[in-house]
This record gives structure tokens, sequence and C-alpha cells, in this order.
């Protein structure tokens, strides 16, 4: 159980995020929604109605410093600490790569890998400060599977991967970890559609993910896996050890 422990989550205004910070929750952590859209208020009211932890919402735009090192400090102010950060927040333009615009390709690097970068960063200052801390950034299956059209998507992706690798190894001896979470075919409100029905029958597992079970692997890197950092950890129902 995670009592007394302070967890934040971006993009956990719905989809993987939401379910990441209810796993939160639901092992008695104390929760911080974040999230561009203002929704995730009454997303964080819905679970703390739920659990027994404190749990807030808070806007934060991960693309821009001074939102996010409000939305820290906020969390200091509030809960006098931060143990857990889940940089979930992303998206990206699935395109054949010679369609791909300027405009497509500079909105998918700034969200997934401009805005994991500056959260990544203060949330290390934070971290350093009190001596420890873990975090947890988002990846993708396509960085190990690539079935095509993600050319802006992995990009930003495997940069994640790579920023992952270089702040676990800056940070390891400050007792900070950093890891990354790949999921794998996971049905949410920003991907429901024909791409991943077309996907699905290479899955050896023969089904989607949840986003709750990806979550359960979120929390458990961020929390229990106390002797992991910089590694990139898949839940893909098999399809990175063998297409069927």
């Amino acid at each position: 159980m995670l009592k007394d422990k302070v967890a934040m989550v971006t993009g956990a205004a719905q989809g993987i995020g939401y379910a990441i910070s209810e796993e939160f929750a639901i092992q008695g952590a104390n929760v911080v929604l974040t999230d561009y859209n203002p929704n995730v208020i009454d997303a964080a009211k819905d679970l703390d109605k739920k659990y027994d932890g404190k749990i807030i919402g808070l806007v934060l735009n991960v693309m821009k410093t001074d939102s996010i090192v409000d939305g820290l400090n906020k969390i200091i102010d509030t809960y006098g600490k931060l143990d857990y950060a889940v940089n979930n927040a992303g998206g990206g333009v699935l395109k054949p790569f010679a369609e791909l615009t300027d405009d497509d390709f500079d909105k998918t690097i700034n969200l997934d890998l401009r805005g994991t970068f500056l959260c990544m960063r203060e949330e290390i200052k934070v971290f350093l400060k009190q001596g420890y801390g873990s975090i947890v950034n988002a990846g993708a299956l396509g960085s190990i599977y690539n079935p095509g059209g993600m050319g802006a998507y992995n990009a930003a992706k495997n940069g994640i991967m790579g920023m992952t690798q270089a702040a676990a190894v800056d940070y390891a001896e400050n007792n900070i970890r950093v890891n990354c979470v790949a999921p794998g075919l996971t049905k949410t409100p920003l991907n429901d559609g024909g791409f991943l029905e077309k996907i699905l029958p290479t899955v050896p597992m023969k089904r989607y993910e949840t986003a709750a079970e990806v979550a359960k692997v979120y929390v458990f890197v961020a929390s229990e896996a106390t002797f992991m950092t910089g590694q990139t950890i898949l839940s893909d129902g098999g399809v990175s050890v063998g297409l069927k």
C-alpha cells in the first residue's frame, strides 16, 4: 500500500492517465491529476469521493515551463513532497511519412518529446531538493514494433526512451529513478477506431490491453521496482517477441 505517498500524473483527465491515477488511489496514495483539459478537476473529484487519499486536479500545460513549475509548487505546498511523477501526456499524428506536414511533426514532437523533457527537468529539480524521487515516462510499442504511419510519433517516443536512459544515469547517485513504460494496444478515448482493429490480429494474446492493466505496470515501476532505472518496460501482449 502507498498510504502517505504522493503521485502526480500528467494527461490524467481520461484514458491511461486517469487509470494510472486511479491505481495509485486504489493503493492508498495521495494523487494529483494534471491535464490541459479543465475536465481534470471533475475527474479528480470523482476519484476523491471513492478513495481514502487526498486527490486533487490541476490544470497544467506540459508544453509551458511556467505551468509545470506552478503545478509542482502547488503540489509541494499541498502535500510537502512528491514521491512519484508519471509523465503520461502525449498524442500524435498518424500518417505515412511523406504525408506529414511541418505542423504535424512539430505538434507531435512538442507535445510528446519536448513536453516530457520539460516535465522531467522540473521534476528532477524537486527530487534533488528532497533527496529522492521516481519518474515514469510514457513510451510506445511502436518503438519496437512499427506497423507504419508513425514517423513523427516514433521519433518522439524513441526520444523519450533516450532521455529516460540519460536522466537515469545522471541522477542514479541522487536516489532518483527514471524509467519508461511502453503500453501495447490499449483502447482509450483518444485512439478508438479502425487503426487498432487492423493491428489486433497480430497480437499473440488476441485482445486489447485495458487501461487498468497497464496502469498497474506504471504504478509498480514507479513505486515497487526500487532497483530499476533507465529501463523501458513493454506491456504488449507478446507483440514485441513474436507476431502471429
